[in-house]
């Protein structure tokens, strides 16, 4: 059984239509339920959010598996022909496949943090935090500067708490 799923004009509403969809429904509705309405909207969003999230992990999975097993072919097949003593195949469809050895990598392993920074090999960066509450302060720092972007306000939805008599 598919539940059905409440869709709000506000999800596809552009700027100037927000307005009039909600002074619409304050005036039907009353203004409680107008809230709850703008609730509604935002919970879907939410909830498309969430299945895009999860639809991504998913596919990423299904990649990751698809990827192992490409290796797995090309392994299983370098070895069939090595075994075979063939270091290349030409095909009808396909020009050749060639059998080649992959280039050995390496990856660091730190053990002992401070004793690769006492052996001198760390990086200094810029204490962006220091630099930015001496620069609020009011000292002069060349070289940096604060920037202030103004963001339009925007509205907190507060769901209710549920109180156990209101669960059956």
């Amino acid at each position: 059984m598919q539940l059905k799923t409440l869709t709000t004009k506000l999800e596809n509403a552009d700027r100037e239509n927000i307005s009039l969809i909600l002074n619409d429904k304050a005036s039907t509705m009353g203004a409680n339920q107008t809230v709850d309405y703008i609730g509604l909207a935002i919970d879907n969003i939410n909830s498309q959010k969430d299945r895009i999230k999860q639809a991504i992990a998913e596919l990423n999975e299904i990649r990751k598996t698809l990827e192992a097993q490409e290796d797995l072919i090309k392994i299983g097949v370098s070895e069939w022909m090595s075994e075979n003593g063939i270091d290349k195949l030409n095909g009808d469809r396909i020009s050749s496949i060639t059998v080649f050895d992959k280039k050995e990598s390496q990856d660091i392993i730190i053990d002992d943090e401070e004793a690769v920074i006492n052996a001198g090999y760390f990086k200094m960066t810029i204490d962006k935090i220091g630099a930015k509450q001496a620069l609020q302060e009011g000292v002069n720092i060349d070289g940096c500067h604060i920037e202030i972007t103004h963001n339009e306000p925007s509205v907190k939805i507060n769901k209710k708490r549920l109180k156990s008599s209101d669960v059956d």
